[in-house]
């Protein structure tokens, strides 16, 4: 049932995983410090992070022709180029059309490169593993690799995707979702959106509710108006706080941030008092309900943007970067979004849209699956001498907040975050499930979530420090339950712990 994969394996064996295996805590460790031994080693990796061989060797294509250096990157429209080119501060100048495809020609420096990386990961709006290929195969004779894919015209395989969207989101119309090539895409291009709406109202600050993705608060710390960085408020589940400073800058708070429920502590807010505070004091709602799949629960109703990682549960195989943005018709926002959601973000690729569609029509059932199984592997490991901690969508007191918004007979997504009794590498190094970032897979995978989203904190005192008062463990296990029998997932963890 479940076997080692080693060192930079993508465990799907596509060269469009977005999964890679990290088998002992030393690999994430020498991961996340950059060590070459192991980056070597990687067929591929999550892609905003890791940057897939195939857009490597299309560079190296275009580089040996003249039209960039290998490290430059690969846009896929001038919109993200200009954009990019405004974020690291250098002129347009510097933005290259090469065939179907755009690059910008970095200055040498080190600085300037680092601010372009950061620039990708935040924005996810690099060229993706399937349009290199494309590409690779049209110029270059490279064969692509064999996978299902719709038959259907990339428009056709839009209106499919949003249709079944929109029978989940509940929009008022399937044209109220708007795709993007990754979900921190999507959430990109609403901020923007709705900071230049809120801009134009003398509103500047923006608020994190709770601890977030690690990309949801460098997006609201990277594109803040000048001067006004965000204000973080750690507890989601008392919002005295938020109220405090509400009543403080409320004339000028644009809008709040937050998961439903958050990522990796699973806690759900009191979604009608957040929505009741939003409304007083005037400012917009963003909420992501990835961690569990809005298959679970029913949050539009509360929200001005809701956005979602399709990478996560619609495409369970793990091979498909792809964000949706859904409109609330009742949000004040509504008519002013209309006309400004496009215009920051990038689209998907043709080829994504024909996997994404493949894929998609197994949603519903894997959710299905993945929620039985959850619970199960929650309650074994609640009850387990080996295990501290456990956090999911159930646990109280946050679990009555979730249990308020989950749709009729639907569950806890495939999320469970705990804390072992013993040192973590001993559990972690052991395990024969799949180890490796991301989360809503066909197949169960878990990942030591702080020291890949926050290894500067994890790798300090003070940051671990930090991490405990917040009642984050830093040696937390995020475990994403898949489809296997429960028994078998129970059985290899118990193996583990023991």
């Amino acid at each position: 049932m479940f076997r080692h994969y080693p060192l930079g394996d993508s465990i799907t064996d596509s060269p469009h995983s977005v999964c890679v295996s990290l088998p002992t805590m030393a690999d994430v460790i020498a991961y996340e410090e950059k060590r070459l031994e192991v980056l070597a080693a990687f067929k591929t990796g999550y892609p905003r992070f890791f940057r897939n061989p195939l857009v490597s060797a299309l560079a190296g294509q275009f580089s040996g022709q003249g039209f960039m250096k290998s490290a430059d990157p690969l846009l896929p429209t001038e919109m993200a180029a200009i954009d990019l080119c405004h974020f690291i501060g250098i002129d347009t100048g510097y933005i290259v059309p090469v065939e179907t495809v755009w690059t910008v020609r970095l200055p040498e420096s080190e600085r300037i490169q680092k601010r372009c990386r950061a620039f990708l990961q935040h924005t996810g709006c690099g060229l993706s593993s399937r349009e290199a290929e494309a590409i690779l195969e049209r110029h270059f004779g490279h064969r692509c690799h064999a996978e299902e894919l719709s038959l259907l015209s990339p428009d056709r395989n839009v209106d499919l995707i949003r249709q079944k969207l929109h029978a989940i989101y509940g929009t008022a119309a399937e044209t109220d979702i708007h795709l993007f090539r990754s979900g921190m895409n999507a959430f990109y291009t609403g901020f923007k959106a709705l900071q230049s709406i809120q801009l134009a109202n003398r509103r500047d600050i923006w608020i994190q509710l709770g601890w977030l993705y690690v990309d949801t608060g460098r997006i609201l710390e990277s594109f803040a108006h000048p001067g006004t960085p965000p204000i973080t408020v750690f507890n989601v589940l008392d919002l005295d706080e938020l109220k405090q400073v509400l009543s403080e800058y409320g004339s000028r708070v644009a809008g709040i941030v937050t998961e439903v429920p958050t990522n990796p502590l699973v806690q759900t807010p009191d979604l009608e008092q957040l929505r009741s505070l939003a409304d007083k004091y005037k400012a917009a709602l963003i909420l992501d309900p990835t961690l569990v799949s809005p298959h679970n629960v029913n949050i539009l109703p509360y929200s001005d943007l809701h956005i979602n990682s399709l990478t996560k549960y619609a495409a369970s195989e793990a091979d498909v970067m792809m964000g949706a943005l859904a409109l609330n018709a009742g949000s004040r926002f509504y008519d002013d979004l209309l006309g400004l959601v496009d215009a920051f973000g990038s689209p998907p690729s043709s080829a994504d849209l024909a996997r994404m569609a493949a894929q998609i029509g197994n949603y519903e059932k894997t959710i299905h699956a993945v929620n039985s199984n959850t619970c199960k592997v929650a309650e074994f490991l609640e009850r387990h001498p080996g295990v501290d901690k456990v956090h999911w969508a159930k646990t109280q007191p946050s679990g009555y907040n979730y249990n308020w918004l989950q749709h009729r007979e639907a569950g806890p997504g495939s999320i469970i975050s705990f804390s072992t009794v013993c040192p973590v590498s001993g559990f972690y190094d052991k395990s024969m499930l799949v180890k490796s970032p991301s989360f809503g897979a066909r197949f169960t995978m878990m990942c030591p979530f702080m020291y890949l989203a926050h290894y500067d904190l994890v790798s300090s005192t003070d940051g671990r420090a930090l991490l405990n008062a917040n009642g984050i463990d830093p040696d937390l296990i995020r475990l994403s339950v898949g489809l296997e029998p429960a028994d078998a997932i129970i059985e290899e963890l118990d193996r583990c712990l023991r």
